[in-house]
């Protein structure tokens, strides 16, 4: 099952939660010793405006556009 969690500060440190549906289907209690995986999840918001093109998107468009014939 995949979770998502949020990372939060606690002190110095950052920290995940797990929730409790996914602790108690797991069977984790407090003090195991568990593996995780991390991946960065990327919000889409964040990609846009961030890579750079040498025509404007309108100009992309219009010579699409001049490929498909009337």
């Amino acid at each position: 099952m995949k979770t998502v969690s949020k990372v939060r500060r606690i002190g110095n440190s950052l920290s995940i939660t797990i929730p409790a549906e996914e602790a108690k289907s797991r069977h984790i209690r407090e003090g195991d010793i568990v593996e995780v995986e991390i991946r960065r999840k990327v919000n889409i918001k964040d990609l846009f405006g961030s890579v750079k093109f040498s025509k404007s998107s309108q100009e992309m468009k219009d010579e699409d556009r001049r490929d498909w014939g009337d």
